[in-house]
């Protein structure tokens, strides 16, 4: 673990554990059972939003969390990574093929790839170009998929794409949309939960 991912604070060791229980159902909402295939074709569309949201994760060595502002515009996309109390460590802004990292301690950094970028100089398994995606609660369209499950309400349960296993734990009613609130993302010994705490949608007309 290097000094830059330490910067985040990410070295104090959690009291959460991260369940490695099979899938669960989703919590229901009193809003009525959506069509599956409007909802996917409507969030893989989603050009525009913002999330806050806290990432609990664990990889083969060790425990960490991470307090992350995720702001996405088409293709182009800004990450702010930040610390404990609330400071912004790291900045993470790129569109396809071409990224950025800059730090609190004035340290740049350019890449092609953003999970390469973040796994080299942060130790973070995070798939961002898939969880773009994952995080509204659908998969990928560039990739194949499963809908391995499905809650009362029609949104997905558990989706498996890229080796990677998705679990929507819970869901909220925001900005007019029903959106993941709870959710984790694991692929061999690395799992990852997001607490999603608010979600920044454009005004549906």
């Amino acid at each position: 673990m290097n000094s830059i991912l330490k910067l985040i604070a990410v070295s104090t060791v959690l009291c959460l554990i991260i369940s490695c229980a099979g899938p669960q159902s989703v919590l229901r909402t009193e809003a009525p059972v959506l069509d599956w295939s409007t909802h996917l074709k409507q969030m893989q569309t989603l050009a525009e939003w913002q999330a806050q949201m806290i990432i609990y994760g664990q990889d083969r060595t060790e425990k960490f969390k991470l307090r992350l502002l995720w702001k996405q515009q088409g293709d182009r996309y800004q990450i702010k990574i930040k610390d404990f109390i609330g400071r912004t460590a790291a900045v993470l802004e790129g569109v396809p093929g071409q990224v950025s990292l800059k730090t609190s301690k004035g340290q740049h950094y350019q890449g092609e790839n953003a999970d390469q970028l973040l796994e080299e100089l942060l130790d973070l398994p995070i798939h961002i170009s898939g969880m773009r995606y994952w995080l509204l609660g659908v998969p990928a369209p560039e990739s194949s998929h499963q809908l391995l499950q499905v809650s009362t309400d029609g949104l997905a349960a558990q989706i498996e794409q890229q080796g990677w296993q998705l679990k929507y734990l819970a869901y909220s009613q925001q900005s007019g949309q029903r959106l993941p609130s709870q959710a984790e993302f694991s692929i061999d010994q690395v799992r990852l939960r997001a607490e999603i705490s608010q979600w920044q949608l454009p005004a549906v007309e």
